[in-house]
């Protein structure tokens, strides 16, 4: 870790499980309730109504079910869906898998498929995510990671952008670090923060406190975000 290695273990336990509740609702979205677009949508893009189980190619069965339709251009929508494996092993992670269906007065049919284009899991989970419409010129979803290691905490955000043409996965940032104190100190280093928009679809920042404050911008290089400001690295 490099200047942002900062936050108290019981702090960042409070930040982390802030991040997952917020990202386990999809911002304005329906979220499997039944509605006739969301179940319409999935069965055009998968030729099975919802839920769908199948086997994978490790022989795991997996279950896909519709999570949330977005509009990414005229008469275009992306149906959001994550697959996840029942009892599954620490690696055999979840994901969430994008479509992208062409809508008209007759219904839906099938443009695009991107299988497994993030929020992988652990355990046959997919990760918790949310929407936001603040940071690309498309609405981005934003999957949540937390992971945990002897003596650190961290959590990680990947930002995809569902654009006009296909999801980009744009960036993949660290939103928080903390390691377990010292002998004899209270607290070890520690951070946490948001993404903060800066100008929507060409920079935005992580912003960073704790033991140390840091704004890490991202700039836009082609169809991703990168940066060269140091910050949070995870575990």
């Amino acid at each position: 870790m490099n200047v942002a290695n900062s936050m108290s273990r019981a702090g960042l336990s409070l930040a982390l499980a802030a991040l997952t509740a917020c990202s386990q609702s999809p911002a304005g979205k329906s979220v499997v309730t039944g509605g006739t677009p969301l179940l319409d949508a999935f069965l055009t893009a998968y030729g099975k109504p919802a839920p769908y189980t199948t086997l994978d190619d490790s022989g795991d069965q997996v279950t896909y079910s519709p999570q949330a339709l977005e509009d990414v251009a005229p008469g275009v929508v992306a149906l959001i869906s994550k697959g996840e494996i029942p009892n599954g092993c620490r690696a055999c992670g979840g994901a969430l898998s994008i479509n992208y269906l062409k809508h008209d007065a007759s219904g839906y049919s099938r443009l695009g498929s991107w299988p497994e284009i993030g929020g992988k899991g652990e355990f046959g989970k997919a990760l918790p995510w949310t929407t936001r419409t603040d940071i690309d010129n498309g609405p981005t979803l934003v999957t949540t990671r937390l992971e945990k290691e002897s003596g650190c905490s961290a959590a990680f955000q990947e930002l995809i952008t569902l654009t006009p043409q296909k999801p980009v996965k744009i960036a993949t940032v660290v939103v928080a670090t903390a390691y377990a104190p010292a002998a004899g100190e209270q607290a070890g280093p520690h951070v946490t923060g948001q993404v903060v928009p800066i100008e929507r679809g060409r920079r935005f920042a992580v912003k960073l406190s704790g033991s140390n404050s840091v704004r890490q911008v991202f700039i836009r290089k082609g169809d991703v975000f990168t940066t060269q400001d140091p910050g949070a690295t995870g575990c």
